[in-house]
């Protein structure tokens, strides 16, 4: 009977422990990002009688005569499945669709990973979660190694932009201050002299938006001298690029007009040129950002509004209508990207930011993931750390690779599942009850057992 006695109690004791995981479970049926855990049993040893004999010639066989002696916790899982979008409308307030862990820092440098994406920015300007911990930035889009910058927002900046000296060497393609696309085609040119005569009624051909404007103007430039060479004249004209980020159409005292008649590209209007102005906008531009730690400078301009895309990238939107962020380049690295309140996009090394705010900062969330996620430890504050069945750790920048998009505007809430709780409680209530009758009953026969030899 003493037996009896301690297999129920294993019993009682495995349901009370499942019963203490659901109340878990249910109490946090509203916390962010909450990953719900489930409760499996194992057998326990189990009393072996006779181990059974094989079949003969003469007789059958007989299988194990096995009493057990209760059960035990096998595991308490973790259900990693995301959980639902809930909308707060606040720009900070980030879900991960899909795989991986944000990564906050706190005061002395430890890391944590969490799927909690409540952000906000502090004085400083710091992305921080609801205990003040910094949000982690990725140095890059794929990675075994983690990050040692957090993301954070100059709140105040003072901008410089002038036209770049390295306007020769940019492709078409890339010039970041045209009004329009440009197209292919030709270019009317005609050349007045003083009197009014006509000089010379030439054709530009612009076949190639990947040549370098160098490239275009030395074009531009053997055109002109061809056309000197067949029609045996002196032009006084020519093409060529300036130091503020411009190109000129020189003709000394002659007089440049552009002959429509003859015109398929839209160069004039791409470029900012006319007959009255023959010399283009500026073409490409430099920028040099300075973050101020205050607003004392009467030609800086505060922080408006903080977004975030769906690879994690931020977005600093400032009170001049100008913008602040990054981008990945065609050999995948993170490069800066300025944006002028006239929608003029200066990037890569068109872009200088100085000031120690700027030389730490981050505008690109990182993301983790991991060999076995259910191999990390909970911890409180909706934080887990690494455990050591959790493998190699990878790093980088959301939509890159194995991991999730960012979907910003709202949380990730609870995945517990109410009803599946309600019906593990109810059968662990009944194993409880179930396993209280037969303790309740191997005592009786215990009891009557005492007064046989009354």
């Amino acid at each position: 009977m003493t037996q009896a006695l301690h297999t129920s109690s294993t019993g009682i004791n495995a349901g009370q422990s499942q019963i203490n995981v659901i109340a878990n479970n249910v109490a946090n049926i509203n916390t962010t990002a909450f990953k719900a855990a489930n409760v499996t049993f194992e057998t326990l040893f189990s009393n072996t009688l006779s181990y059974g004999s094989a079949a003969t010639s003469d007789g059958g066989g007989t299988n194990p005569k096995q009493i057990g002696l209760g059960t035990k916790i096998g595991g308490i899982t973790r259900n990693f499945n995301t959980g639902t979008f809930v909308q707060t409308g606040r720009d900070t307030d980030l879900m991960i669709s899909g795989t991986g862990f944000f990564v906050v820092q706190d005061a002395d440098g430890n890391q944590y990973f969490t799927r909690d994406g409540i952000f906000s920015l502090d004085s400083e300007g710091n992305l921080v979660n609801n205990s003040g911990m910094k949000v982690v930035g990725a140095e890059g889009l794929y990675s075994n190694s983690g990050s040692s910058t957090t993301v954070k927002v100059p709140k105040n900046i003072k901008v410089t932009v002038e036209g770049s000296p390295d306007l020769q060497n940019k492709t078409l393609n890339e010039l970041n201050n045209l009004t329009n696309a440009l197209k292919t085609g030709d270019l009317g040119v005609k050349i007045l002299g003083p009197d009014g005569t006509t000089v010379g009624d030439l054709v530009l051909t612009v076949d190639d938006l990947n040549q370098t404007v160098g490239d275009m103007v030395a074009a531009f430039n053997a055109q002109i001298a061809e056309y000197e060479d067949d029609h045996t004249v002196d032009l006084d004209f020519d093409v060529s690029i300036n130091g503020d980020g411009t190109i000129s159409f020189n003709s000394g005292t002659n007089t440049v007009t552009f002959n429509q008649d003859t015109t398929t590209s839209n160069f004039l209007s791409a470029f900012g040129m006319s007959d009255q102005n023959t010399t283009s906008d500026v073409l490409n531009q430099s920028v040099t950002i300075q973050d101020m730690l205050y607003n004392n400078d009467r030609e800086a301009t505060g922080l408006e509004d903080v977004t975030v895309d769906e690879n994690g990238i931020v977005t600093a939107i400032y009170t001049d209508g100008s913008r602040l962020t990054k981008y990945v380049d065609e050999n995948d690295s993170i490069e800066w990207k300025y944006i002028t309140k006239e929608g003029v996009e200066i990037t890569g090394d068109d872009v200088t930011t100085t000031g120690s705010v700027l030389a730490d900062t981050n505008f690109v969330i990182e993301l983790a993931t991991m060999v076995n996620q259910e191999g990390l430890v909970s911890i409180n504050n909706n934080l887990w750390e690494w455990g050591p069945d959790v493998g190699e750790v990878y790093y980088g920048m959301a939509g890159e690779m194995a991991f999730g998009t960012i979907e910003s505007g709202g949380y990730e809430g609870s995945n517990v599942d109410i009803a599946f709780e309600l019906s593990n409680m109810i059968t662990a209530q009944r194993m409880i009850q179930m396993n209280s009758r037969v303790f309740a009953t191997a005592s009786s026969v215990m009891e009557t057992l005492a007064y046989l030899g009354q």
